[in-house]
């Protein structure tokens, strides 16, 4: 609104011209005095004559709104438009999250701020996949090797920022008709094709029912799973209550607190790039050099810049500083982060296990020949071990 003006009309049936930007190109071909700009907004308020004082009685009626009750009902109005200041949940003032500081007295202090900032983000997420329903879906039915029926169908996002990808769970719905049933089952996406219209092949878990004979129309949901999150609540649990969960220096050290440097005596490899992998530059060497010394460690840099190779070139490097005795864990936030590092991993020439979900092991990845459930099924041994 900071952007509006108006420009007194010439004409007494017409009052005002209002532009959304003061340039010669938004009145071309009229001929507009632009020394008569004025603001629509004055003294932190609108003209009179754009929006009328409110009488008595009507401030009367006025609410304060906080900023944080504004952001709650915009949160709100995805999933009810028409909600207002009073469908809003009121919470004690203890139970609203708290801001985010930078050390802690204790993991108590920890667990106590950021659980709260956990669930907030739970909710977001559930509330933002749960809106990303779609009706009026036609359907192409199929059947894969593994004789499970595939439903293939077009999905078009809603929210550009909300990424589906192989391994999601989806919830086909038909409403039924006249002739059949109401049916739904869930799956998961074994394939999408981007260059046909965002194509997604769905892999349904049962075909008990399914109204295999019509195309049109269905319904698809978003499973929203709460793995994730209940995953970082349990850690901040178990960091909050067992001593033992890791060493002192961490502990501390994930609080803020003051705490002396450590370094390890380890010996330096010759030759920090790994076989298989692109040569290190001088930043990428400087980074596995602080990891395999210290420990805790952060590489940041955009993407391109390479920090899965220098994270395989780390592994690779703990794997031989220890000579071969444990394994060496790695974890990352997505399925395709921990698929690119362990082609990368397994370019060294290091034996590696790569562990996925159950729901994943139908989904095809390049390196599939690596999961532990493909390796498993294919072990020439009794049968127990091939069950498990």
């Amino acid at each position: 609104m900071f952007g509006l003006g108006f420009i007194p009309a010439k004409s007494e049936s017409v009052v005002v011209l209002l532009c959304r930007e003061c340039s010669s190109g938004a009145i071309k071909g009229l001929d507009w005095d632009m020394t008569q700009w004025q603001p629509l907004i004055e003294d932190q308020a609108f003209l009179p004559w754009l929006v009328k004082v409110p009488p008595d009685h009507e401030q009367q009626r006025a609410r304060q709104v906080t900023t944080q009750q504004i952001n709650k009902l915009e949160e709100v109005w995805k999933s009810k438009p028409d909600a207002g200041p009073e469908d809003l949940k009121q919470t004690n003032a203890d139970e609203e999250a708290q801001p985010v500081q930078s050390a802690y007295e204790d993991a108590y202090q920890y667990k106590s701020i950021y659980t709260p900032l956990v669930k907030l983000e739970a909710d977001y997420d559930k509330v933002m996949k749960e809106s990303q329903t779609q009706d009026n879906i036609s359907v192409r039915w199929d059947i894969g090797l593994n004789k499970k029926r595939i439903a293939w169908f077009s999905f078009q996002r809603v929210d550009a920022d909300l990424r589906l990808v192989p391994g999601d769970e989806l919830r086909l719905r038909y409403a039924g008709d006249s002739m059949r049933p109401a049916w739904q089952s869930v799956g998961h996406v074994i394939k999408l094709n981007i260059v046909q219209n965002e194509e997604v092949a769905l892999e349904l878990r049962s075909s008990q029912g399914a109204p295999v004979d019509v195309s049109y129309p269905f319904s698809i949901d978003f499973v929203w799973k709460s793995t994730s999150f209940d995953r970082m609540t349990k850690a901040m649990q178990i960091f909050a209550a067992e001593e033992s969960a890791m060493s002192a220096y961490l502990y501390h050290k994930i609080l803020g607190h003051d705490v002396a440097e450590k370094k390890f005596r380890v010996p330096m490899p010759k030759r920090f790039s790994a076989p298989g992998l692109p040569e290190l530059n001088h930043s990428q060497i400087e980074a596995v050099k602080a990891v395999l010394s210290k420990p805790l460690s952060l590489i940041q840099g955009p993407p391109g810049t390479g920090k899965t190779v220098t994270s395989a070139a780390v592994v690779f490097h703990l794997v031989k500083q220890n000579k071969g005795r444990g394994q060496v864990l790695v974890c990352a936030p997505s399925n395709v982060a921990v698929d690119q590092l362990t082609e990368k991993i397994h370019a060294t020439g290091l034996k590696v296990v790569r562990l996925c979900a159950k729901s994943r092991e139908a989904v095809s990845s390049p390196v599939e020949f690596l999961t532990l459930h493909w390796q498993v099924k294919r072990l020439d041994t009794s049968t127990e071990l091939q069950k498990l």
